[in-house]
């Protein structure tokens, strides 16, 4: 038998795992759609996303903070989009652990979704 406090250290244990490999996958998934043009980001998309590579440049870190303030200049906009899977990435980062908000998957979509000038 379990006690509730082996649940809940198994479930810590569990969970980083979970939520790296599930954000790892959905940026992979996002960066083979756009490769093959199954998925083309919106302005916002583009706009969020240069925000977070120029808010993160100092430290390389996508901080909850910085995801929430991206999230919330969004807005109601961004989670109208007909594909809304960049939106439900950064949204799955917001709690997630270290581990997650380090993803170079991420960060590389990031780069990749961010205007050249």
């Amino acid at each position: 038998m379990t006690t509730p406090s082996d649940a809940t250290a198994h479930a810590d244990r569990t969970e980083p795992a979970e939520s790296a490999s599930s954000a790892g996958g959905s940026a992979r998934e996002l960066t083979d759609d756009l490769t093959a043009g199954r998925w083309t980001p919106t302005r916002l998309d583009r706009s969020l996303a240069r925000y977070l590579v120029v808010a993160s440049a100092g430290d390389g870190q996508l901080t909850a903070e910085r995801l929430r303030a991206a999230l919330r200049e969004g807005g109601e906009p961004l989670l109208r989009q007909p594909d809304n899977r960049f939106a439900s990435l950064l949204a799955r980062l917001v709690p997630g652990p270290v581990s997650v908000l380090d993803d170079a998957t991420v960060h590389a979509l990031l780069r990749r979704l961010t205007p050249r000038r």
